[in-house]
């Protein structure tokens, strides 16, 4: 009999890569997998996509539903619509174990496990209270600033989190600093915690380039920012760092993707503000261009701030920016500095330091032999040892074939 489990994220899908690259490897490992997942308008409410039993439900389909949700969960740790879908699911396909994407809906899922016995597994893909305080820095909105002060506040999600890595069966862990931490705080055992880190798998490689994408740049020393755009990412750093490379008019900076209107509205202000003609915002792309965008800059940088968020968790980026090949120019955010220090893909520039970031891009600048140096020690690395997902995922599938 095929072993199943229902993965539970408060998202629509597709859309996130980590769910993407777990799902893949688990089907690939003889899992069946359900998800169930929220409805974006015009999905059905279920299908069989890419080998995945899609579940959707309508829980929120804009940001005042969504935000009712929220203050629900706040409230009791518990999503009812998810709940009622759940009970069916686990009864209808007798599902023994449960993934759960995140914090939010953990309680959602041990609020069950008694009536049906099966195994709760917590995919902490970021320290969620943290994540909180920096996703709300940027809201001006007063009713939202409210909202998120008595419901959506740390203090009462790091509640929450004690209670998901204390009693969930297992928890996993974006990264070797969030294992380490959730040890510290909540006392929990280290064999009850797998590190399944956010590597990418080396198809990545073998996304068709088009070479126009930087067309209006050609000539130029292009360093690429690619991926989400939010108050924690760092990007207003690099932006104030090119003010103070106006004297190398050849040094771009390429902004490739996107973030909430209010994010946006920020950075292009900033923009406006110091008067830059280096900055480009190329707006949203799909992932199969990535490789393209990082293959053919010069520098990739992730500028992430370094705080109780970033701290513990990674992006894909980083594993994506080695295999293209191209130096990595990141923040000292604590997993970015060790890994780019351990495998001597890039340099590391004080989080949140514009002054520092100009240094090192200009270091890059000028020393192209350096630049092909730690360039090659990251395709190296991710391609011939290991570092990439074609390895790691065996760790989350050794764990669902022993729990």
């Amino acid at each position: 009999m095929q072993k199943k489990i229902l993965m539970l994220l408060n998202a629509p899908y597709p859309a996130d890569i980590r769910v993407k690259k777990e799902t893949d490897a688990l089907i690939k490992a003889g899992f069946e997998i359900h998800l169930l997942c929220l409805r974006k308008k015009d999905q059905s409410k279920t299908e069989l996509f890419e080998g995945i039993h899609v579940h959707r439900i309508d829980a929120g389909k804009n940001n005042y539903q969504l935000a009712f949700w929220d203050v629900v969960m706040s409230l009791q740790f518990v999503h009812p619509k998810f709940k009622n879908k759940m009970r069916q699911i686990v009864a209808e396909e007798k599902i023994d174990r449960v993934h759960i994407h995140d914090l939010p809906l953990v309680g959602t899922a041990l609020s069950l496990r008694n009536e049906f016995g099966f195994k709760v597994v917590a995919d902490m893909h970021e320290n969620y209270p943290e994540a909180l305080r920096t996703w709300f820095a940027w809201k001006k909105n007063p009713l939202v600033r409210i909202k998120n002060s008595l419901f959506m506040n740390p203090k009462r999600w790091t509640h929450f989190e004690n209670l998901a890595c204390v009693q969930s069966d297992h928890v996993i862990a974006v990264v070797e600093e969030m294992r380490d931490r959730i040890i510290k705080e909540h006392s929990v055992k280290e064999n009850k915690i797998t590190v399944v880190t956010n590597t990418e798998d080396v198809s990545f490689v073998q996304q068709p380039v088009d070479t126009a994408v930087y067309n209006s740049l050609k000539g130029k020393f292009i360093i690429t920012y690619s991926g989400g755009i939010g108050p924690h990412r760092g990007v207003d750093t690099a932006i104030k760092a090119m003010e103070q490379l106006k004297a190398e008019a050849n040094i771009q900076l390429a902004i490739v993707g996107f973030g909430s209107p209010s994010v946006m509205d920020s950075l292009k202000s900033l923009v406006t503000e110091l008067q830059l003609t280096s900055v480009h915002f190329l707006g949203y792309q799909p992932f199969s261009k990535f490789y393209g965008y990082m293959s053919l800059a010069d520098v990739n940088v992730i500028p992430h701030q370094s705080n109780g968020h970033t701290d513990n968790t990674v992006p894909h980026k980083l594993f994506q920016g080695m295999m293209a090949g191209k130096p990595l120019l990141v923040s000292s955010s604590a997993p970015l500095k060790r890994l780019v220090e351990r495998y001597q893909s890039g340099l590391v520039f004080r989080a949140g330091d514009p002054m520092d970031f100009a240094e090192k891009v200009l270091t890059l600048y000028k020393d192209s032999a350096l630049c092909e140096k730690l360039g090659n020690n990251g395709k190296h690395v991710t391609l011939h040892e290991n570092v990439n997902w074609d390895h790691d995922q065996q760790a989350l599938i050794n764990l669902y074939n022993t729990l």
